[in-house]
């Protein structure tokens, strides 16, 4: 088993992708805190269970609002009396935001989104840090996408969190790596999901196309013709968490389908 007896915080991990990489974690042997906002502790939940039915190892909730500080710091502290210290952190809480042109973003949303998509991973970060390094070992995964990548019209706010995160993700690489901890980004391209399909709607009104004439081009745009899905990306973290990537850090792997080549 690739995480036997590992820990691993999955932040954001009652649905989703975050959800994917918590059961595969757990079926390396990884002992899961899975992390989530208190109104996704039926889901979180759920999650749990299906991994104490899958995989002989612990799984629990913690509920938590990551883009609070002493909300983080406490689900750390727990975390290290639970499992005797944190081997791996996945950040995978995320808000897409408004699908509007940048002036018509408000103050308020654009806070909302950096907030959720950046601070709470800075947070994170910040918090498991300290214990990784006093290890001297760890392994951090941000989930990114396209939108770290490449600007998009109508998705401003949600492109500086993504592209943010790339840049923090490569400097705690810099700064920690000699104490033994990486730190790596997945960029999954569209999710074969209801989700995606709700936004793309969305976006294709306010950018005056079809549904089906948005999809087509970003399909087209994609050399393997489909969407991924949440065990593809699930697949890539746990690669990026495990000693598989050793010699890997600063690192963004994309799961976009041929989509993104950089």
């Amino acid at each position: 088993m690739k995480l036997e007896r590992q820990s691993a915080l999955i932040v954001g991990g009652g649905r989703g992708i975050g959800a994917a990489i918590a059961r595969k974690f757990a079926s390396e042997g990884a002992r899961i805190m899975i992390v989530d906002l208190p109104s996704m502790k039926a889901e979180a939940e759920e999650v749990a269970r299906a991994i104490a039915a899958e995989s002989d190892v612990e799984a629990v909730f913690y509920a938590a609002d990551c883009t609070d500080a002493e909300q983080v710091n406490r689900m750390v502290n727990d975390a290290v009396r639970r499992f005797g210290g944190v081997d791996i952190l996945v950040n995978s809480a995320g808000l897409r935001g408004p699908l509007v042109p940048v002036q018509d973003i408000s103050e308020a949303e654009w806070d909302s989104v950096l907030a959720v998509n950046l601070k709470a991973a800075f947070l994170c970060c910040k918090a498991v840090l300290k214990v990784m390094i006093e290890q001297k070992r760890g392994s951090i995964v941000s989930i990114s996408g396209t939108a770290g990548k490449e600007g998009m019209a109508l998705r401003g706010s949600l492109v500086a969190a993504k592209w943010g995160l790339l840049g923090l993700t490569q400097t705690i690489a810099k700064e920690a790596g000699p104490c033994g901890v990486r730190a790596n980004v997945v960029c999954p391209g569209g999710m074969d999901e209801p989700d995606l399909r709700v936004m793309y709607a969305e976006r294709a009104k306010n950018l005056g196309m079809e549904f089906k004439e948005l999809e087509n081009k970003v399909l087209q745009d994609t050399p393997l013709r489909k969407y991924a899905n949440h065990e593809e990306v699930a697949a890539a973290a746990l690669f990026l968490a495990s000693n598989d990537s050793s010699h890997t850090t600063g690192e963004s792997l994309n799961v976009s389908g041929g989509r993104l080549m950089h």
